[in-house]
């Protein structure tokens, strides 16, 4: 029998909508692969359906895994989903189906699926996760912001996962009283923050160049900073290769004391 692939939208909502539809189908785990993303080569004698995004079915899963594989495995499920991997959605279908099993044998207490690493898909999953959560970490130090004109913060950010999620929160209590956007330039993805106000996620190209003029003291800082860097620096003790390891290049392009 042919086998059914369901493809999905390469996001959070997308990859567990598509988890439901896979489920509905009721064609046979075996028979079903969960895809994610547009970038993945055609399969013979496969039959091919595609996902259409809904919040409701998303949040119908995200609930299901927290009530009956508890809150740890959502979080590890969910930083997966976000994460810069072809198979991804095939992992988190594995592991909901896996954990759905297995989660039947306790008696409806919660069962602590990501305990289970000799299983590939959890295996996965974890690995995944744990890439996504230590990349969204270390963002957390290199981001710089530029002062835009109207009182805007604007930072750009080229990451591998879709981190944004992730440090929203840190950066909204750090600023909690300051206009910001972040622009995930690889995954055309901007994080906005207004005063007072929750900060929320919308996709979409960057920003407007009119919009993101430079305030009058922006470059004044922006030197002052760069001189600052430069006078710090003991020149008898560099080590290039150190600074690779723990500054890798792909950060050095959107911070200040490198521009």
């Amino acid at each position: 029998m042919n086998r059914v692939i369901f493809q999905c939208e390469d996001s959070m909502e997308g990859i567990l909508t598509g988890v439901y539809d896979a489920w509905a189908s009721r064609v046979g785990h075996d028979r079903v692969k969960l895809e994610a993303g547009p970038d993945h080569e055609m399969e013979l004698f496969s039959e091919y359906r595609r996902v259409e995004t809904d919040g409701e079915k998303a949040e119908k899963v995200a609930g299901t895994i927290r009530r009956r594989m508890g809150q740890n495995c959502w979080e590890s499920i969910y930083q997966a989903t976000l994460a810069e991997e072809k198979e991804k959605a095939e992992a988190v279908y594995r592991s909901v189906v896996l954990g759905l099993s297995l989660a039947q044998r306790k008696n409806g207490s919660v069962y602590r699926l990501m305990e289970n690493i000799q299983e590939p898909c959890i295996f996965q999953v974890m690995t995944l996760s744990r890439t996504v959560a230590r990349e969204a970490h270390r963002y957390l130090g290199f981001i710089r912001f530029q002062e835009m004109k109207g009182k805007l913060l604007y930072s750009e950010i080229e990451p591998f996962g879709q981190i944004l999620p992730l440090i929203g929160d840190h950066f909204a209590n750090r600023y909690p009283g300051e206009r910001f956007l972040i622009f995930d330039r690889h995954h055309q993805m901007s994080l906005l923050h207004q005063p007072g106000a929750p900060w929320y996620l919308f996709r979409g190209e960057a920003p407007k160049t009119e919009l993101l003029e430079q305030s009058d003291g922006e470059k004044a800082y922006e030197e002052l900073w760069k001189r600052f860097v430069d006078t710090i620096a003991i020149r008898e003790r560099e080590n290039g290769g150190l600074q690779q390891q723990l500054l890798p290049l792909k950060f050095r392009k959107y911070m200040t004391e490198w521009g």
